[in-house]
């Protein structure tokens, strides 16, 4: 593989990871509250709009959650190691996408049943957050990537298994761009359709039914990769 000339990281990505840093370290331990948007702008030197993406991707792995007019706090159920060294060992061996699926189906299809049997108003409140999202993404399959994800993961947040959460979250980036080629190759509809019916299982408390979407839903997703490699090596014959 050739050697590519390095590119400068965005703004956001240098201020995430200091924010990571500062969590890490235990300078700001699960619970506390941190600086508001204004004052991490002043403290780091750059624009609110970097910080306010820093903070969104953040939120969307579950490391800090916004309290409605109190502000944002580092997660109750956030560890030090939640970026451990199991993700550039991942990261170095990266999975294939059936691989990466076949991960998902075994974490998600339980996490979607305990999500219905625990999740909360709040945790209800973020999964139709993220799904009103999708929805008005459509047409950008990688922002529309980023809000399935967001939806993913707040249905880890509603295990309230801090295990479930802090697996999720080590391993977002990874989940991220296997969402990303998922949504690139089967389009916008499969995924609505399926995230609109969870929905309403977690927020009915039908947990089989839960479970049995989330099996459905990614099982599709792998047949679906299966036929486009076989698809790719066909016209490459």
């Amino acid at each position: 593989m050739a050697i590519r000339p390095i590119k400068h990281k965005r703004v956001s990505d240098e201020v995430l990871e200091q924010i990571k840093d500062n969590i890490i370290s235990g300078e700001w331990p699960p619970g506390t509250k941190i600086p508001g948007e204004m004052d991490l702008a002043e403290m780091f030197g750059v624009s609110r709009v970097s910080i306010r993406q820093a903070i969104h991707r953040l939120v969307g792995m579950g490391v800090l959650t916004i309290r409605r007019g109190e502000g944002t706090f580092v997660s109750e159920v956030f560890p030090k190691d939640y970026f451990n060294t199991l993700l550039p060992v991942l990261m170095i061996e990266a999975p294939d996408m059936v691989e990466m699926l076949e991960f998902r189906a075994v974490i998600e299809i339980e996490s979607a049943r305990f999500a219905a049997l625990r999740a909360n108003q709040e945790d209800i409140a973020r999964l139709e957050k993220a799904y009103a999202n999708m929805k008005k993404c459509e047409g950008d399959f990688k922002k529309f990537a980023y809000e399935d994800l967001n939806f993913h993961t707040a249905i880890a947040l509603a295990t309230h298994n801090s295990v479930v959460v802090k697996v999720t979250a080590i391993l977002h980036d990874m989940l991220r761009n296997s969402i990303v080629e998922v949504v690139r190759l089967r389009g916008y509809d499969a995924g609505l359709h399926y995230h609109a019916r969870l929905l309403e299982a977690i927020k009915n408390r039908d947990s089989e039914a839960a479970a049995e979407l989330m099996r459905e839903h990614i099982h599709a997703a792998i047949e679906d990769v299966r036929k486009g490699s076989e698809n790719k090596v066909m016209s490459a014959k």
